[in-house]
């Protein structure tokens, strides 16, 4: 169901909560003066409300699509932040989703409503002008559907690009943050090459104690060892 942009806000929930027994009016039906309060208000706005059981079915998916784009444009993170041009939006893609579905309405009353086909020569050459006519001005508002989808898909793009840029601006930001964290390990980075150099000082240290100790210890050995006999 599309509902008419410009009615008051009040009526626009009536509509939307109301069940489906009291939006399907007949107009052509008995007068105002039979109907209960609320079928009364929906029946002074009746013309300001389209259901999908009015359209045909190619004018429903006309309909599905344009109201599908003027979701992504109203739901976008561009529209949302105010990076375009927000008051326009919400004023002028409601009011062009409801000039097509309005459109679809009457184009649907038309093909619904004429004779197929006619054995008559004149009357089938006035049908067949009569269809021609139909399908130019649906070729019409598909072009008017296909300009919202495009603008629908530039936001969703633009959308893509600034969620990028607000990525690599939070990385940045992150690694500004840890630019000090990052010096301090550098400085620590030098410490350890001193501490290598140390640690490596050490081990020569150990490595020559413990040659002397082997000398030591093999010294020792050869003197508490007896003297061989001498034979004659």
């Amino acid at each position: 169901m599309i509902i008419d942009p410009a009615l008051p806000e009040k009526i626009q929930h009536l509509i939307r909560e109301a069940p489906p027994r009291d939006l399907h009016i007949d107009l052509s039906a008995r007068g105002r003066w039979w109907m209960p309060r609320r079928a009364k208000r929906l029946h002074d706005v009746r013309r300001q409300y389209v259901l999908s059981s009015e359209l045909t079915k190619d004018a429903r998916r006309l309909v599905g699509r344009a109201d599908w784009a003027a979701h992504e444009v109203l739901a976008s993170e561009m529209h949302d932040r105010g990076l375009i041009d927000r008051q326009r939006n919400e004023v002028s893609v409601p009011a062009q989703v409801w000039e097509i579905a309005d459109a679809l309405r009457e184009y649907s009353r038309l093909v619904q409503t004429g004779p197929e086909a006619s054995e008559d020569a004149q009357v089938a050459a006035l049908l067949d002008t009569r269809r021609r006519a139909l399908q130019r001005s649906v070729d019409g508002i598909e072009r008017r559907v296909i300009a919202l989808e495009e603008y629908a898909s530039k936001v969703a793009e633009a959308d893509r690009q600034y969620l990028k840029l607000r990525e690599t601006r939070q990385a940045a930001d992150r690694l500004a943050a840890d630019s000090d964290a990052v010096l301090d390990l550098l400085a620590r980075t030098a410490r350890d090459d001193l501490a290598v150099a140390e640690i490596e000082g050490m081990a020569g240290e150990a490595a020559a104690a413990a040659a002397a100790a082997l000398e030591a210890a093999h010294e020792a050995a050869v003197i508490a060892l007896p003297l061989p006999h001498k034979t004659a």
